[in-house]
């Protein structure tokens, strides 16, 4: 069998169409914006008023602090298949507020090196780890995926979830991720891929209720077999591509059904009821879901 061809590295040109691409991803993600990134203290009397201890990998605080779409199922699969320990130390590039390390942190007591390009979510995801009691477990530092320098460091495995999605240089950031882990070390990951019809970027012309979400011109997603191509033209070994969305449809619709069924909606619970039936309608046409895990040389 012949073997993978690199993709192409972009050019100047895509560069430069793309040059604004980051700025539009920090102010999609920002505590007072759209989407629903909830700061510590708004968190910490959700908490009281239901009664719930982030110390603990209840779902029900998962659900609270994050909007991942493969829910805290989808995650613990994922971390399931990175064979961690708690002597593991793990990267994870692309960290948004730290909702996925904070329960890896608790489900395995391992440490987390988190990476995010926005100063905004490494600012709230160091500030929200104390309320879980995980901060001696978590780090966090502020750099470009495709640009990914953590010197010398090599760890034991990495995951991103729902993050490369965003990124212009998948090439750059898989190739980085490669360098930073040790031999035959692990990655897996969660994908936002594209749908039948496009991607989201289509979507935010097509769905009026999805435009309303998100800055304009932020996704570059890619299908199942072009993210697979792309991991052995950076030199992984792919373990696994699989196609997750049937299960995430269900299982948001399922989430959305719960929150719509809630007696009384707070802010953030009729935020969420918004984006949740925004993004489902979205689905199959514009955004598709994929797993991803793969071993280094």
């Amino acid at each position: 069998m012949s073997s993978p061809t690199a993709p192409p590295a972009l050019t100047d040109v895509e560069k430069n169409q793309d040059s604004g691409i980051v700025d539009r991803v920090i102010q999609s993600y920002r505590p007072d914006g759209p989407f629903m990134v909830l700061r510590a203290k708004e968190l910490a009397a959700i908490y009281r008023a239901y009664q719930l201890d982030p110390r603990t990998p209840d779902p029900a605080v998962f659900a609270v602090e994050s909007l991942a779409h493969v829910l805290q199922d989808g995650i613990t699969a994922m971390f399931d298949r990175l064979n961690l320990t708690s002597e593991s130390v793990v990267l994870s590039v692309g960290e948004g507020n730290g909702a996925p390390s904070r329960l890896l942190a608790k489900l395995v007591g391992c440490r987390i090196v988190g990476v995010d390009i926005s100063p905004l979510q490494i600012a709230n995801a160091r500030e929200v780890a104390p309320l879980h009691g995980v901060d001696h477990l978590v780090e966090y530092h502020q750099q470009n995926a495709s640009a990914l320098d953590l010197g010398d460091r090599r760890f034991d495995a990495a995951y991103f979830n729902e993050t490369m999605c965003h990124w212009a240089d998948k090439p750059s950031a898989l190739r980085r991720t490669r360098e930073h882990l040790k031999p035959k070390a692990l990655l897996a990951f969660n994908d936002w891929t594209s749908g039948h019809r496009g991607t989201l970027n289509e979507a935010y012309h097509a769905v009026p209720s999805f435009r309303e979400l998100y800055q304009p011109d932020i996704w570059r997603q890619i299908s199942i077999e072009e993210t697979t191509r792309l991991l052995e033209g950076a030199g992984f070994t792919v373990l696994a591509a699989e196609d997750l969305t049937d299960y995430t449809d269900r299982a948001l619709k399922q989430r959305l059904k719960e929150l719509e069924l809630l007696p009384q909606r707070n802010e953030p619970t009729r935020r969420g009821v918004e984006y949740y039936r925004a993004m489902i309608a979205t689905h199959g046409d514009y955004l598709r879901y994929g797993r991803f895990i793969a071993q280094a040389p």
